[in-house]
């Protein structure tokens, strides 16, 4: 599966536990996220991750 930065994702593991993708290198993803008021980070292999559903938004016509 292809990640690009700004992507949102979690792990396929914890798929309530949400994380914005600052960097890709290769099969390594950086991703953030936080936990209450502090910011984290972590370096994931892809196949752990996948990326958050993000339903599309249609434009209704007036």
């Amino acid at each position: 599966m292809q990640f690009s930065v700004g992507a949102v994702v979690h792990l396929i593991a914890y798929p309530s536990h949400r994380m914005t993708v600052v960097e890709v290198d290769g099969r390594e993803i950086t991703c953030r996220w936080f936990e209450g008021a502090a910011v984290k980070e972590g370096i994931f292999p892809s196949h752990i991750i996948e990326m958050e559903f993000q339903p599309q938004m249609s434009i209704v016509p007036a």
